[in-house]
């Protein structure tokens, strides 16, 4: 691989207090007479705009600090490595201990990329853009039209695109009550499901809510879909693995006339949108990818052994 000269430092001061291992590391590529920038305001909505010319982000943080940068790249493909501060951290490549390592690799090319798939969620909705609420803009955003043979379309819809590496999750909004879900792939009916909500992870997503809720984990660089429900109101109710080249709908429907509809459909929990009834979301794989460094070639099995010590 490219031998790396310019570092770019992106951190998490709530991992990593006062900075202490960021600044270890800022000094230490400067003592190896190489280019290197720190950024610490992972909060601001333009921080993709400090990625300049960079030849690898290294991440200092978890997991949620990896996810954080996977959107504001923004289809921008520029390697990222990630030093776990937080838990888990499946993400994340090395820990504290191996950061003088990490960066004499990154410094001598002895490193590989692995491109990890991500998500496309087209949310329609055809109660206006006052019921479209977003909790965040840092990922990219499209108006468009989708044209499906099976979904009904009126002339009020509104439509705007987000993305995910982890997964999209289409939940009930109030606490206390199920949701129905109609469910389509490849414009054909499949389900209906009624459940606290249906989640869509990514390989990479499928050791987050994915695992959580049931589902199976899924090697981080294959290129499927995994749809779980989360807490099915059924006996039989299991995960389905789609291909890459699959669509998924989703549609919100009112099953029983005595309950309420409305929902909200989150992308990796940063991008969050308002549904009602009859709005809908199409899921399929995105265009763009995710660029993680790996250092070492730890098979994904030995990984998840460590992480979930078993």
């Amino acid at each position: 691989m490219n031998k790396c000269t310019k570092f770019l430092i992106i951190a998490n001061e709530l991992k990593d207090v006062d900075l202490k291992w960021s600044k270890y590391t800022e000094e230490l590529i400067r003592s190896k007479g190489f280019e290197v920038r720190l950024n610490a305001d992972i909060n601001n909505p333009n921080l993709g705009d400090s990625f300049g010319d960079t030849d690898v982000i290294i991440v200092m943080g978890g997991d949620g600090t990896m996810l954080r940068i996977s959107h504001a790249l923004s289809g921008r493909n520029i390697p990222v490595i990630g030093v776990n501060l937080g838990t888990v951290g499946f993400m994340t490549e090395v820990v504290v201990s191996e950061i003088d390592k990490m960066i004499d690799k990154l410094i001598a090319g002895e490193y590989r990329i692995e491109e990890r798939m991500m998500l496309k969620g087209t949310v329609i909705t055809n109660a206006g853009e006052d019921s479209l609420q977003r909790s965040s803009d840092q990922t990219l955003v499209e108006h468009t039209l989708s044209e499906h043979t099976s979904v009904e379309h009126t002339s009020s819809e509104h439509t705007s695109v987000a993305y995910a590496l982890n997964d999209i999750v289409f939940a009930r909004e109030n606490a206390l009550r199920l949701i129905a879900v109609e469910i389509f792939v490849n414009d054909k009916y499949f389900d209906t499901c009624e459940a606290d909500g249906i989640l869509v992870a990514t390989p990479t997503g499928s050791t987050g809510y994915n695992l959580s809720a049931g589902g199976p984990i899924v090697k981080g660089d294959a290129r499927l879909m995994v749809m779980t429900p989360i807490s099915p109101y059924s006996l039989s109710r299991r995960s389905v693995i789609f291909g890459a080249e699959d669509r998924i709908t989703l549609k919100l429907l009112r099953k029983r006339k005595d309950i309420e509809c409305s929902g909200l459909v989150s992308f990796d929990g940063a991008e969050t949108f308002k549904m009602e009834l009859g709005s809908r979301v199409d899921i399929e794989v995105s265009p763009y990818t995710f660029s993680v460094v790996k250092l070492d070639d730890s098979s994904v099995y030995e990984i998840l052994r460590k992480k979930l010590g078993g």
